[in-house]
């Protein structure tokens, strides 16, 4: 469903959308796929990339898309739409992209997605606006306007809740847009349409300057001898007349319409009777002729029940057809195909008997050798898991060991500054176990998932300085894997962090919180730690310089072996930041 205005001149079907009480959307009348149209396609694309033309090829594709969406087949024509998209966006904004983009919009509305429809209206509108194109223009500021215009309250799906009713403020804005590139265009009856909505967006405020830009639209199509149109108009114009209360100018105009009418083709085409009907009701009401004004209320009615059949027998008659049709090409194709299928796999089987004695051969003796392969890298396999296991559990024990022996070292301690110095390095020892351990317990031998091992660490930090309670944020994903190398590393900057904001942050804060950070780009490792502390200052020396303690030179020291860069920020508490290449 797109709103972009085309060059034919519509006026009294507009009006019959417009007057009738009912409010029935039409339904779309699909076309079969057309032979002539699908050949054309076919050759643009054949011959697009016969000549590898990129541009061409876009161009088939959307004329496929524009073939089945004729046809009603609407997910075939958006599968089109998008591939000759994908080769369009990429030559950058022109008229062809401009298009698409309205195309796929108005697939949204078919779709019943509110988001779809206006994400692509956006985007037609964005580069018609870059380009400074009035054609553009004009598609993009009309989907834009039927967007606004349509009540997504009555269609189906997930739709966005805060865009749902009409908005007709934007209606008439969008309106405002396009009446200056109508009167620019050389067809007139660009302007005869956009007068035309501007005329039906007025009757709804109920704004008697409608009348001016409905009698334009008159003037236009008379001057341009649309004589249908011209009728549909005088008609539309009629009823304006009624709805503002000049009885007077509408039985004038009536009659006119009435004469003129007689000399058309067709004049008791179904829906200008039905226009007709409507009116005439709208004006023996106004002037309280209620016999009358009924009398035309049933001949609507019978005009409705005749349409109504003839659209049932219609549909029913083409959907008989098409489903013969589409039979019988099913039934010559499937013949086509078993034929060729036949041919084909005689072929085939002839080559799959000689292939088939040769490979049975050498399958046998390849499963001879490759089984004896097998159970010798079994072997090897087991015996090396068992060796780094055990390497593991040893390795685990000795630095429990040496935890333990700190601990015992550091109840003996009397002077404050000494046990803070065994503790923090019990701590930086726990790192290692912590890593030895995950190593043990996992399926992987080389390395960790750096979650896991950072919400132990952590923990293990803020138990030994009794702040549980601090709230600790985990950025990093479950699945973020790094070598033992790495996490050893990242483990001790991460524990000098968390130990300073034990330190330093902590104490005496009503809210205190600790966030660690881990993620890649590319080849690019990225590690961030803050706390929401006040901050720290390093003390400086007696020369000058600034002090740095040996949890600042470690973290230093492991940045420089990562071949990595950092940074502290403390300005709101203390955040660090990493980098270094994978």
């Amino acid at each position: 469903m797109s709103f972009s205005y085309s060059k034919k001149s519509f006026g009294w079907m507009f009006l019959l959308a417009f007057v009738l009480e009912e409010g029935r959307a039409q339904q779309p009348k699909f076309l079969p796929l057309q032979p002539h149209k699908v050949q054309w396609a076919n050759a643009v694309i054949k011959n697009a990339l016969k000549t590898k033309d990129t541009i061409q090829l876009a161009e088939g594709y959307y004329l496929y898309g524009k073939i089945y969406e004729a046809s009603g087949d609407y997910l075939t024509a958006k599968r089109y739409f998008m591939r000759s998209l994908r080769i369009q966006e990429k030559r950058g904004d022109s008229e062809e992209l401009a298009r698409l983009y309205t195309r796929l919009s108005g697939l949204g509305f078919t779709f019943y997605n509110y988001a779809d429809a206006l994400r692509y209206a956006q985007l037609s509108l964005a580069v018609a606006q870059r380009m400074g194109s009035d054609k553009a223009l004009l598609r993009a500021y009309a989907q834009m306007r039927g967007i606004h215009e349509t009540d997504w309250t009555r269609m189906e799906g997930k739709i966005n809740k805060n865009a749902l009713k009409p908005n007709y403020d934007s209606v008439l804005y969008y309106l405002r847009k396009i009446e200056p590139l109508a009167r620019r265009s050389p067809d007139p009856l660009e302007l005869a349409t956009v007068n035309n909505y501007l005329g039906n967006e007025l009757r709804r405020r109920n704004d008697p300057t409608a009348i001016v830009y409905i009698e334009n639209v008159l003037k236009i199509y008379t001057k341009q001898k649309k004589t249908a149109d011209q009728v549909g108009a005088m008609v539309y114009l009629a009823d304006t007349y009624l709805q503002f209360g000049q009885h007077q100018q509408a039985k004038h105009l009536l009659a006119k319409a009435t004469q003129l009418r007689g000399t058309m083709p067709s004049p008791n085409e179904q829906g200008l009777q039905s226009a007709f009907e409507v009116t005439y009701v709208h004006y023996y009401q106004a002037i309280g002729d209620w016999k009358r004004a009924f009398e035309h209320v049933e001949k609507l009615h019978e005009l409705e029940r005749n349409r109504f059949l003839a659209d049932r027998e219609g549909a029913a008659s083409r959907l008989s057809v098409e489903y013969e049709t589409e039979k019988k090409e099913a039934q010559l194709k499937s013949q086509q195909k078993e034929l060729a299928l036949s041919n084909e796999n005689q072929n085939i089987q002839r080559r799959f008997l000689i292939a088939i004695s040769v490979l049975l051969v050498g399958a046998v003796l390849a499963t001879v050798a490759f089984y004896r392969l097998y159970r010798k890298n079994q072997r090897i396999s087991r015996q090396n898991t068992e060796l780094v296991h055990e390497q593991n559990h040893r390795v685990k024990n000795n630095l429990q060991l040496v935890s333990s022996l700190l601990t015992l070292q550091s109840n003996r301690l009397t002077d404050a500054a000494a046990k803070n110095a065994v503790e923090d390095t019990q701590l930086r020892i726990e790192v290692m176990v912590i890593l030895q351990r995950k190593l043990y317990d996992g399926d992987h031998l080389t390395s960790v998932y750096l979650l896991e091992f950072m919400q132990e660490l952590v923990e293990i930090v803020l138990q030994t300085f009794s702040y549980e309670h601090v709230q600790v944020i985990y950025d990093i994903s479950p699945a973020l894997e790094v070598s033992i190398d790495h996490a050893l590393r990242i483990g001790f900057i991460v524990n000098e962090l968390a130990t300073n904001a034990c330190k330093y942050a902590f104490p005496d804060h009503p809210n205190p919180k600790f966030k660690v950070a881990c993620s890649t780009q590319g080849d690019v490792f990225e590690l961030k730690a803050a706390d929401n502390g006040k901050g720290f200052q390093l003390p400086k020396a007696a020369d000058g310089s600034k002090n740095k303690s040996f949890g600042m030179q470690l973290i230093q020291l492991q940045v420089k072996q990562l071949d990595g860069t950092y940074r502290f920020d403390t300005t709101q508490g203390t955040a660090f930041q990493m980098q270094f290449k994978v």
